[in-house]
């Protein structure tokens, strides 16, 4: 069949925090806007879980809704 490997793991993410003599606080601060950023959290989220096909369609329909009704009430 051939030499590769197929996994179901989710490729790893890093983020780094470079601080010294930073204080703890400061750190935390940069580190949780970098994972958000990122979008690590969301793509954990989204994977814990099953969500069906016809499920991931309807969210991604109300979400666009929900952007147009935005862009309508920011035109007004």
């Amino acid at each position: 069949m051939g030499d590769q490997v197929y996994s179901n793991r989710p490729k790893t993410a890093h983020v780094k925090v470079k601080g010294n003599g930073m204080n703890i606080d400061l750190m935390l601060k940069i580190f949780k806007r970098k994972v958000k950023e990122s979008g690590i959290l969301e793509e954990y989220k989204a994977r814990t879980e099953y969500i069906k096909p016809s499920e991931k369609k309807k969210n991604k329909m109300n979400a666009s809704r929900k952007r147009q009704r935005k862009l309508d009430r920011e035109q007004d």
